[in-house]
């Protein structure tokens, strides 16, 4: 639900042709996923009366921002009205302004979705305001602007790398049968909005059993070619990696990372010779320390990681509390109670059960089909 609006309000509410527009805008910035990193999805709508004139979204990092491209399609905006799904930039950075742009153009009203985030970027909508312009925005909730835009508003709060979780799981909680043995669970429609996926993250994560069992690339191949190929970070406690695994076999894109515990590592990184980078992690428990490694690849530029799994590295990032988005996908499956859980929650003294209710987290994104298989995606509330 959109909230009223809270700066240049008229009336207090958004008409039925306001919110349409403003949807219309924030579905056009999907357009840029894996395009634009680290800026923002946005997209921008021009209407004059019930006429839509243009639209446009940030298409590439460095590029034209969604505002200013939609003003370009536009033979004539004066007196028109912009519809875009974040709050118009009033800085220089890689593009000029594009507050300035909007008022060159005549435009005579602004609606907005979400508020700038940026301490440098914020303040488009008061200074269009006093430059008498009609602004109308920010509309809905900060949670529902994260959920649109995760990787931004969390960069933007100063945390570490932001950290989502994808499982395919059958009806029953499973994501293989006995002995981990690999089929596929999910349709050929579910592994195209991987991939999609996969193109708006820095790095795809998975764990010891995973690579083992699997030997996946964990490349994007899909239609959506992103701007930088994720990096492949392996997890490997014990120094087992080969070079010839698929994923270290990469002729391009960024070298794939392979954390090991300390006193594997110098063997571990003669073994794999010079193909990976292997970064030393400490042991905690039966593993690795993920919030260590979390750290490790933050500073290594690092904003955003989609973990892949399996099971056991799943629950333990999800047990420490590392895990911001949780993407399931669930196929009409039913493998039995042999089968690999998507969660193993240890001996009963060892369970957190509050963490595997996930209290507090928030469906923010509708489910949604694809095939046979249903996607679901979880938020984790403040």
């Amino acid at each position: 639900m959109i909230a009223p609006p809270r700066v240049g309000s008229e009336g207090g509410r958004l008409s039925g042709a306001d919110r349409r527009f403003l949807a219309r805008a924030i579905e056009c910035g999907r357009s840029g996923w894996g395009r634009v990193h680290p800026n923002p999805m946005v997209g921008a709508v021009i209407v004059r009366g019930d006429e839509v004139l243009g639209e446009a979204f940030h298409a590439a990092y460095g590029g034209p921002h969604a505002e200013v491209s939609a003003l370009a399609a536009v033979d004539n905006a004066r007196g028109a009205t912009l519809y875009c799904s974040l709050e118009p930039c009033n800085h220089h950075g890689k593009t000029a302004p594009c507050t300035g742009a909007i008022l060159a153009a005549g435009v005579a009203r602004v609606v907005f979705w979400a508020a700038e985030p940026g301490m440098e970027e914020r303040g488009g909508a008061e200074w269009l305001c006093s430059r008498g312009l009609v602004v109308d925005g920010p509309f809905g909730k900060p949670s529902e602007w994260a959920a649109e835009n995760p990787v931004f508003f969390h960069s933007a709060s100063g945390g570490g790398p932001y950290l989502a979780l994808k499982l395919a799981v059958s009806v029953d909680g499973r994501i293989a049968p006995p002995g981990g043995k690999r089929v596929w669970l999910t349709g050929e429609a579910s592994r195209r909005e991987v991939h999609r996926l996969r193109a708006g993250f820095d790095a795809i994560l998975v764990g010891s059993r995973t690579w083992e069992a699997d030997d996946p690339m964990l490349t994007v191949r899909g239609a959506v070619v992103p701007r930088v190929p994720p990096v492949a970070v392996l997890l490997d406690r014990c120094g087992r990696a080969s070079p010839g695994l698929r994923a270290l076999r990469r002729r391009s894109g960024p070298r794939p990372v392979v954390a090991t515990a300390p006193d594997r590592a110098g063997d571990l990184d003669r073994a794999l010779s010079g193909c990976a980078d292997v970064v030393a992690v400490p042991v905690r428990g039966a593993g690795l320390d993920l919030a260590v490694l979390l750290e490790a690849l933050g500073e290594r530029g690092v904003t955003s990681v989609l973990c892949e799994g399996g099971g056991v590295l799943a629950a333990s990032l999800l047990r420490e509390g590392l895990v911001d988005r949780l993407y399931l996908l669930v196929a009409p499956v039913v493998i039995g109670e042999r089968g690999v859980p998507a969660f193993p929650m240890g001996e009963p003294e060892e369970r957190a059960p509050e963490a595997f209710r996930f209290k507090g987290w928030q469906s923010v994104i509708g489910p949604s089909r694809f095939g046979n298989d249903t996607l679901i995606v979880l938020d984790r509330g403040d």
